[in-house]
């Protein structure tokens, strides 16, 4: 099951994220769902971004990412 967040920091403000475990994908408008390791910068203690993003629905997900 995959869980889904959007970031909130300045550089990626917006960007919808899902992740299955270390699997994590980035939606690109153009491209679709791209494999990423960009939540590690917001996951990891040390990660300069660390907790800039927000939980979301998989409703939530998909209603940001019709709007792109």
């Amino acid at each position: 099951m995959f869980e889904y967040c959007v970031l909130i920091d300045k550089e990626n403000y917006g960007t919808v994220v899902k992740a299955d475990g270390p699997k994590q994908y980035r939606y690109e408008k153009d491209r679709g769902w791209v494999r990423s390791g960009i939540l590690l910068d917001y996951q990891m203690p040390s990660g300069p971004k660390l907790g800039m993003y927000k939980d979301i629905t998989e409703q939530e997900a998909l209603e940001m990412i019709e709007h792109l």
